[in-house]
């Protein structure tokens, strides 16, 4: 059985992720760059926001969760907030990114790790549920807590409130 040890090698597993997140598509280096919402062609964060010299949109931000990255592209960081969907960035889009208010949404897919979760593990907590303003976590009986993908607009207020970071951005 001295194959198998091998198989629980960090740094094995570590490239045997690398290589599969290549093989999807997905950067290995961090996290998925979530935008800010009210934005309809996401290629207008590269293409126009580098060159915004007002950056009015992270300054205006109630939440303050608008940071600009090195790239002098907008992206959320749900770390202590989330976003309210108060449209204060639209407005203050000089470069017409946020344009769309309609799109009260953030395009990013929220997932609750299971094996991280305290709930799937028979520990009462409903720390996500709470801020869910659009009511998408529901429980399966007292500990199973799943988002409802229809209902979810990623506001990304469940991420900070986790005890165990059990909430992920995909």
């Amino acid at each position: 059985m001295k194959g198998f040890s091998n198989m629980t090698d960090p740094k094995r597993r570590g490239i045997l992720t690398s290589l599969s997140s290549a093989v999807r598509g997905e950067k290995a280096d961090g996290p998925r760059v979530v935008r800010p919402p009210y934005n309809a062609d996401p290629s207008l964060f590269q293409t126009l926001c580098p060159d915004c010299e007002s950056k009015a949109c992270a300054k205006v931000c109630e939440e303050e969760i608008i940071v600009i990255q090195d790239d002098g592209t907008p992206a959320l960081d749900f770390s202590q907030r989330g976003c309210t969907f108060c449209d204060k960035c639209a407005e203050g889009c000089d470069a017409d990114v946020l344009s769309d208010t309609s799109l009260n949404f953030i395009s990013a897919k929220i997932e609750i790790d299971v094996l991280k979760c305290v709930a799937w593990h028979g520990v009462m907590c409903s720390s996500c549920k709470d801020p869910c303003l659009e009511d998408a976590i529901r429980f399966l009986g007292l500990f199973r807590p799943e988002i409802a993908s229809d209902r979810c607009t990623g506001c990304g207020w469940c991420l900070p409130v986790c005890p165990t970071q059990a909430i992920e951005i995909k």
